[in-house]
């Protein structure tokens, strides 16, 4: 045996005998081919019979709840993570392939951390884990903005995107108001999509769809310990996962009134303080909101600060219900309908009587009801050719329980069906009465906003 040999093999022995930590050593099949004493003795085994074993029947027989090693070897890159994930006592394990000259898998070296290692990869995983869920976030928005276009023929969009084509290249706050359904979430990723800021991400958030204690923490994240039940590592915010990028807010004008001065120094400052923390961390943000209530209205009755829709309204872009600009109709059904034939294969096309009954309708749920009718159309028509149903509306006079029940139109087959439809009948009345607010809806229901927002959303589908 050569000098350099000698030496390796002491070195493998000084692993094998002194080192105080599990090494384990697989081929690039996952194949057991060098462990360590102590490696071998956290499993109740000796290294000679794990030599051979595959890191795969190791998980079956649950001596693992997965393999880092196998995932090392499907990815061809470094993984770590706890041995067993549901268990927090579980030990950390890091595998690192080892590649050949043609970029194959030859070997995987695999270290298991003891407890009290363990502790400070905890630290470490739940960073990383932290920073790739902000990526996956960022890179699953950049998709979705990605050939982001406005379908339109009428005069009133296009001039809306002549607009947006010009203030788009601006760091300008953006307020974009329109009804429920006309496409502003879509504005709001074309803007994006037509800026400098287009390869950094664009987050989303409905401030009606989240409770009102929990909309602060998301907004700006919160540190350890912040408050029962909270991440013991702490969360960042979605202002720090759009940074560099764009923050849409939609129902801008449903967030709460002590949240608002918030959000105002965030944008004043350009930093943002998390829940429970006392540094400021900077961000470069530029906010887009939008709404379908009456700002100037809210600000008049001391519901929405001044100074806030100010700082927000720099630029304001109305969007026209789809009844004022019939002249998008028949294009934006004609797109929808071309993507479900592209999804599926088929060749269904519209016919003349259903073009005529489309121009005909009011769309009171605007494009997202349009969208909702090419659907279900598509779905039950028997044919290529596709007879046009509009979405179901609810004709609501003093007592709607009254008109239904005298209504001999309709039959109901259960009692659940009725109560459904009454439901909401209801919702939809008392919305309306509330000019739209979802806040005062939800307080009128007795109900809070999250549970409203969710019966909108089914009664949308």
């Amino acid at each position: 045996m050569s000098h350099t040999e000698n030496i390796v093999q002491d070195i493998l022995n000084a692993i094998s005998d002194y080192y105080s930590e599990s090494i384990f050593v697989t081929d690039g099949e996952g194949n057991v081919i060098f462990v360590n004493k102590i490696g071998a003795e956290r499993l109740n085994s000796t290294p000679e019979k794990l030599i051979g074993r595959n890191v795969d029947s190791m998980v079956s027989e649950g001596l693992y709840g997965q393999s880092t090693t196998r995932k090392a070897i499907q990815t061809k890159r470094p993984f770590a993570a706890r041995l067993f994930p549901d268990r927090k006592d579980s030990n950390v394990s890091k595998s690192v392939p080892i590649l050949d000259e043609k970029g194959d898998v030859r070997m995987v070296i695999t270290a298991n951390m003891s407890p009290e290692h363990s502790k400070d990869w905890d630290t470490i995983l739940s960073q990383e884990h932290e920073i790739a869920e902000r990526l996956r976030r960022e890179l699953d928005n950049l998709r979705s903005s990605q050939n982001v276009n406005i379908i339109c023929e009428s005069m009133q969009m296009k001039q809306v995107r002549y607009n947006l084509d010009i203030i788009s290249p601006t760091l300008s706050s953006i307020v974009i108001v329109g009804e429920s359904g006309t496409g502003k979430d879509l504005m709001a990723r074309y803007i994006h999509a037509h800026s400098d800021r287009k390869n950094n991400a664009f987050i989303s958030i409905n401030c009606a769809a989240i409770p009102e204690p929990l909309l602060e923490s998301e907004l700006f994240g919160y540190e350890a310990g912040a408050f029962t039940g909270a991440l013991s590592k702490g969360k960042i915010g979605l202002f720090e996962a759009a940074d560099g990028g764009t923050l849409f807010l939609d129902e801008i004008g449903e967030m709460p009134l002590g949240l608002q001065s918030k959000l105002l120094n965030a944008i004043e400052d350009k930093a943002i303080r998390k829940v429970g923390g006392v540094k400021s961390i900077p961000v470069d943000v530029r906010i887009i909101c939008a709404t379908n209530a009456n700002l100037d209205n809210m600000v008049h009755e001391h519901k929405f600060r001044e100074d806030l829709y100010y700082r927000l309204s720099v630029f304001t872009v109305q969007l026209p219900p789809l009844r004022d600009r019939k002249d998008d109709i028949m294009p934006l059904a004609e797109h929808f309908l071309a993507e479900m034939n592209r999804k599926n294969g088929s060749h269904k096309y519209l016919s003349e009587v259903t073009r005529e009954s489309m121009l005909k309708h009011n769309w009171p749920g605007n494009i997202r009801e349009l969208r909702n009718v090419i659907e279900r159309i598509f779905v039950v028509s028997y044919g290529d050719d596709l007879e046009f149903t509009p979405m179901p509306t609810f004709r609501l006079q003093e007592n709607p329980y009254e008109a239904e029940l005298a209504s001999s139109k309709k039959e109901y087959g259960s009692l659940k069906e009725f109560v459904n439809d009454m439901e909401k009948a209801y919702i939809e009345k008392t919305l309306k009465e509330c000019g739209g607010s979802m806040t005062k809806t939800s307080q009128k229901l007795g109900i809070d906003r999250t549970a409203l927002y969710r019966k909108l959303k089914k009664l949308e589908n």
